[in-house]
């Protein structure tokens, strides 16, 4: 019974966070693009919103771990030679995050890069929020 709580609390925090996503998308298409491109782009808008909440943070949680791995093993080399390593390879994580969702947001949607960069920037902030006030959503789709 508790894990079918889990997933069904799970399910409407996903819905309720794409949503948000895609309204915070739509509106900053409307805004920064034009009225008729964000018209033209619903179901993409929606789609490109479905994969930053729940498709994004899986995979770069996995190149997390990747670097994470990679980042303690020349820590540990690091500390050998002179006692003082560390692991700063894992702080690139968000700058991937961002480099994804640009990617993604200017090829889904298919506005200019100039565009796509604003959009993604509002919408990376929006998802930080979003995990920072729901932390079970994030950690229930990155460890899930």
């Amino acid at each position: 019974m508790l894990f079918q709580l889990e997933s069904l609390m799970f399910i409407l925090w996903l819905v309720l966070a794409t949503v948000i996503v895609t309204l915070i998308i739509y509106i900053a298409v409307r805004i920064i693009e034009s009225e008729h491109k964000a018209s033209d782009k619903k179901f993409m808008i929606l789609l490109l919103a479905f994969i930053a909440v729940l498709i994004l943070p899986i995979i770069v949680g996995a190149i997390g771990m990747v670097l994470g791995a990679i980042g303690g093993l020349l820590g540990g080399l690091r500390s050998l030679i002179d006692g003082g390593g560390a692991n700063y390879l894992t702080n690139l994580v968000p700058i991937i995050f961002f480099l994804l969702l640009l990617l993604l947001t200017k090829y889904i949607i298919d506005i200019t890069w100039e565009s796509s960069l604003w959009i993604s920037l509002l919408t990376l902030f929006i998802l930080y929020i979003i995990y920072s006030l729901i932390p079970e959503l994030y950690t229930f789709v990155q460890f899930g």
